[in-house]
């Protein structure tokens, strides 16, 4: 099978799962660069190569020139390895390979830098933290609140105005990138406390600082921090862990992959 081919096929199978253009995109670019490294190796042109030429040669040579000549960051370096992973579990089978090349390659070491995601119980006590420990207990409570039970970004979260805040639907509006917006569902309860903060907000920025000024990721990060400190949690949590311990919550209780794409603005919920 010719390795174009194989390509192809990956990206269409990924398209088919429903992953983005741009994820599509990204995935062509780190094969393409694997592509051209059999190509040189083999000197020969990219059009000409089969996936049994790359498979023979190895994956963990092309790792190895990205980390020790590229010098490609631990992210890059993991999200090229994914996507040979891809590649070759669409696609093994069909080209005749004895076996899967990247099932059993392990990511080099230090690139797998994943953000601590808490435990339900850490959860509570830290929305409880802010809550108490404060001079804005109800903003700050409910910043967490948004992060940890709908899995806002730092950045969707400050880029909330008070218009995007619909009561009576018990639904905001979060603008990801790109200004793309989607309307996210909150609780009752959170649709009561963010009643009782527009009343006194007014409007505009949705959070705001002592000075009436739009609050700043720096200052949702100090949050979480100071939370973290008061709830005897380490003083480490981010608004990252918190995005990340909703998606943990989520696909405990039984989300899909679909449904978390939605609630996530993002699109892979791997």
């Amino acid at each position: 099978m010719l390795f174009l081919d194989a390509l192809e096929r990956c990206l269409a199978r990924l398209a088919a799962n429903g992953r983005g253009s741009q994820t599509i995109a990204a995935y062509r670019a780190d094969l393409m660069l694997y592509g051209r490294f059999v190509a040189r190796r083999l000197h020969l042109a990219p059009e000409d190569i089969l996936l049994e030429d790359c498979a023979a040669l190895g994956v963990e040579a092309y790792l190895q020139e990205l980390q020790e000549v590229r010098r490609n960051a631990p992210a890059t370096l993991a999200r090229r390895l994914a996507s040979l992973r891809a590649l070759y579990a669409t696609t093994w089978r069909e080209a005749g390979l004895g076996t899967n090349p990247a099932a059993a390659v392990r990511y080099p070491l230090g690139t797998r830098r994943s953000v601590r995601a808490l435990d339900l119980h850490s959860a509570r006590s830290l929305v409880r933290a802010a809550a108490m420990d404060s001079r804005t207990p109800l903003r700050d409570a409910l910043m967490l609140v948004l992060m940890l039970a709908n899995g806002l970004s730092l950045a969707e979260l400050v880029r909330l105005e008070s218009r995007d805040v619909d009561v009576g639907q018990c639904r905001i509006t979060v603008r990801g990138r790109r200004g793309r917006a989607r309307s996210v569902p909150v609780s009752l309860a959170t649709a009561q406390l963010l009643a009782r903060h527009l009343a006194c907000q007014g409007p505009g920025p949705l959070w705001c600082n002592r000075r009436g000024d739009r609050l700043s990721p720096r200052g949702v990060q100090y949050v979480c921090q100071r939370a973290s400190r008061r709830a005897r949690l380490g003083g480490r949590v981010s608004a990252q862990a918190l995005r990340a311990t909703a998606r943990r919550l989520m696909r405990r209780a039984g989300a899909s992959p679909s449904t978390l794409r939605a609630l996530l603005g993002v699109e892979s919920a791997v």
